[in-house]
């Protein structure tokens, strides 16, 4: 019990760090000139900006809450909990375009917040395996770089929301792969101590995961507006997630039919909030962008 208490906790300042981080990183990337292809300089040219590195603190700040999360929870609850940072990022794009929060805007807020507690509500105790054979290690890393290939391929050649929700969900499945990595290294440090750490794979695939993950989000925020690509990561990253832990870690969904069905509602509830939530995010941003190019009278 009280490791599924610390698991929740840092969880949710998890999901707040990154909200706010991701807002940041947002913000900076539409600013950098874009492109169609993917490109390592971006990386490097948005490292000269002091609000993107701040951003980059604090994701990393919040990657280590979720690491905290998932030596003590599983995947299947963490990675929804994590999910919820688009209502921390809300207010912040809200106060940046001093504009207050709708009807519209609460309600998403509402509707995500009890979609994400229907599901953990309903979700059974086990925490399930630490590790998993090299076989199911491999399938599920080559699904998600199939995934990621055909997102990337499919948006060099589509209009600019078309190529950010596409390299955000490229982000999504390879954020979800890297949550389940940091599971395993997680546990491993846990139950043996740091030092063993460096002998295994976990931490150098980590780096990898990390490295595509962030130039795949940062090319995604650079190519549109925010509700081209946060709602994606959202939704995305959660239920890749959970397909990993129930695949690689033998993770479960509640057993019952009518308690499955309940579950599947909350997620289901929970994606129509962040869809609903959508429509702000970019009328605050347009705004913002106005207000910071007034000559050019529209929003980029």
């Amino acid at each position: 019990m009280a490791g599924t208490v610390i698991a929740v906790l840092a969880a949710l300042a998890a999901a707040g760090s990154f909200g706010v981080a991701a807002a940041l990183q947002h913000r900076q990337a539409r600013e950098t000139a874009a492109g169609k292809a993917l490109r390592f300089r971006l990386l490097t040219d948005l490292a000269s900006r002091p609000a993107w590195r701040a951003g980059i603190a604090l994701a990393a700040a919040a990657y280590g809450l979720q690491a905290l999360a998932l030596a003590f929870g599983p995947l299947a609850l963490v990675a929804p909990i994590v999910a919820t940072d688009l209502l921390f990022a809300m207010p912040l794009a809200a106060w940046w375009s001093r504009r207050p929060m709708s009807r519209r805007d609460w309600a998403g807020c509402a509707l995500v917040a009890s979609g994400i507690g229907i599901f953990l509500a309903t979700s059974p105790p086990s925490s399930g395996r630490s590790d998993a054979p090299a076989w199911e290690w491999l399938l599920a890393f080559g699904a998600v770089a199939l995934a990621c290939a055909v997102a990337v391929t499919l948006g060099s050649t589509r209009s600019e929301a078309v190529r950010a929700g596409l390299l955000a969900a490229a982000a999504g499945v390879t954020f979800g792969l890297t949550a389940a990595v940091t599971l395993s290294a997680s546990r491993l440090v846990r139950d043996a101590g740091p030092a063993s750490i460096l002998g295994h794979w976990q931490p150098w695939t980590l780096i990898t995961l990390g490295l595509a993950g962030l130039l795949l989000s940062q090319s995604a925020y650079q190519a549109g507006q925010l509700p081209a690509s946060l709602p994606v990561i959202d939704t995305v990253e959660p239920i890749s997630g959970v397909v990993i832990g129930t695949a690689v870690f033998d993770e479960r969904l509640a057993t019952y039919p009518s308690m499955l069905a309940i579950q599947l509602s909350g997620a289901a509830i929970a994606v129509a909030g962040i869809a609903l939530l959508a429509p702000h995010i970019q009328h605050s941003q347009s705004a913002r962008e106005t207000s910071n190019n007034p000559a050019e009278g529209t929003p980029r």
